[in-house]
């Protein structure tokens, strides 16, 4: 041979190293061994990317918690532990809990995320209609009381809500969202005050508040009222007029001239506010701008306002403020959704395309493998099956949501942390399963993040969003090949 291992040095193959090996040459074979060494080491432990999510997908698929599955909880890649919490978490819900709290210590920041979020999923006050104690809520039946890292507790502390507010004070930003988010989904009250002094977007922040039925941090949204920031402003007048403080001076003070924000969507949140307000001539010239609009969010919601003062009736029964048809708990589904050599595939898929046909024109969707792989894949089937024909949207909210009741069937919940913006899809949720139908949101749905499962989004339509109306049909929904 010839070249830079057939010589050391100065010409002498023998020099400075055993068996006629330069120094260099042996540097250079033992780092590029040390590479291969680790590059398959790493394929060993991890499988390719598609592969091992397909074994997690075959995992939630079968509800089936094993070794495996166990041994990825302490996988050396961070992102295959967060995924893995996040199965288990889908597959043993509250059985998961103790795990769950292990991984609020995890090093990394994305595993800490995942048990957050999962936290917040499997102990959602809302699902099976019980509340967590707070401070306002809790009997004095349950005394003597504690208090364990700021929550006001019982005899039995809710271990959860404790490593939830451990979290408020984390380092990452990310992690204290998802912590925001878990403990407003648990209802506690008594965790609002800490939650407004996060570092927790705004939005975020606002819906926990929301969903936790607080009204105790007025002082907190009518701050946000006046912010230089568009989402602020929007998430502070959809928190003012779901918690019901317009009565409050220093809020209503501030809602007011939010009323003709140059933002349409701040405009039709603070309209929305306002409906609930005392009315007054002043107020009411303030709404009437807001029938002239451009936007038809803006018109609807003045619209209602002005209803609303006069004691009329709506122009339309509003459906709930939730896109959700009823309260009964559907079952997890009995059956398998993909046979044995599916899973791979479904894993490997990395969207389709769907032409959704309405009698008020044509709508392209992109289903969302990354993050709901089992209910694209189902939703895919359905509509390939033409089992989604001659369905229909039956409850629809202006600056809301277009619920379409379709033949679905159960399917297991893949709740996600991907949020509900104007376009996104999204399937009704009644206990364990999702199904009964799908929602396409007609603006940002805050309190729906989380709770719903969010598969898609609109690529084209959007011009044609707003003219759905109850009784709308959905001709035929077909894959784009």
């Amino acid at each position: 041979m010839t070249g830079i291992l057939d010589s050391g040095p100065s010409g002498d193959a023998g020099r400075g190293s055993p068996g006629g090996w330069p120094r260099a040459a042996v540097r250079i074979l033992v780092a590029c061994m040390a590479l291969l060494g680790a590059a398959a080491g790493w394929l060993v432990l991890t499988r390719p990317v598609h592969r091992i999510e397909g074994d997690f997908l075959e995992r939630e698929d079968r509800q089936i918690a094993d070794e495996w599955l166990s041994e990825q909880l302490r996988n050396p890649v961070a992102e295959i532990r967060a995924r893995a919490y996040l199965a288990l978490s889908r597959i043993d819900r509250r059985e998961a809990t103790d795990r769950l709290l292990l991984a609020t210590q995890d090093p990394a920041p994305s595993v800490r995320a995942a048990a957050a979020f999962a936290l917040g999923n499997t102990h959602d006050s809302r699902l099976d209609g019980e509340r967590a104690p707070d401070a306002a809520a809790t009997s004095p039946a349950l005394a003597p009381r504690i208090r364990i890292a700021g929550l006001d507790v019982g005899r039995a502390p809710d271990e959860a809500a404790i490593a939830l507010m451990g979290l408020l004070a984390d380092d990452e930003r990310a992690v204290v969202a998802r912590a925001v988010e878990a403990l407003g989904k648990l209802g506690r009250r008594d965790a609002a005050e800490a939650i407004t002094g996060t570092a927790a977007p705004i939005a975020t922040a606002m819906t926990a508040l929301m969903r936790m039925q607080s009204a105790s941090q007025s002082a907190f949204v009518a701050e946000y009222l006046d912010s230089d920031d568009q989402d602020s402003r929007w998430a502070a007048a959809l928190a003012a007029g779901h918690l019901g403080l317009v009565r409050v001076p220093e809020v209503w003070s501030r809602l007011l001239p939010l009323v003709t924000d140059d933002n349409e969507f701040v405009r039709a949140a603070a309209l929305r506010a306002v409906a609930a307000g005392e009315p007054s001539e002043s107020l009411a010239g303030r709404v009437r701008s807001g029938l002239e609009h451009r936007d038809p969010k803006v018109r609807f919601e003045a619209l209602t306002a002005l209803a609303s003062f006069e004691g009329s009736p709506p122009a339309v029964d509003l459906p709930a403020g939730e896109p959700r048809l009823d309260s009964r708990t559907t079952p997890a589904p009995e059956t398998l959704l993909l046979a044995d050599g599916d899973y791979q595939r479904v894993a490997k898929t990395l969207g389709a395309r769907l032409l959704l046909r309405t009698s008020q024109g044509d709508f392209e969707i992109e289903l969302d493998y990354d993050h709901a792989p089992l209910t694209s894949e189902h939703f895919r089937r359905l509509a390939n099956a033409g089992l989604l024909d001659d369905s229909a949207f039956i409850a629809v909210r202006p600056n809301g949501y277009a619920v379409a009741a379709a033949p679905l069937g159960p399917i297991r919940s893949e709740l996600n942390p991907k949020p509900f913006l104007r376009g996104s899809i999204g399937l009704l949720r009644q206990g364990d399963a999702s199904g009964s139908g799908f929602f396409v949101c007609l603006t940002a749905l805050p309190l729906a993040h989380g709770r719903y499962v969010n598969f898609g989004r609109l690529v084209s339509g959007d011009r044609l969003l707003d003219s759905i109306a109850p009784g709308a049909k959905v001709l035929s929904v077909r894959e784009r090949r």
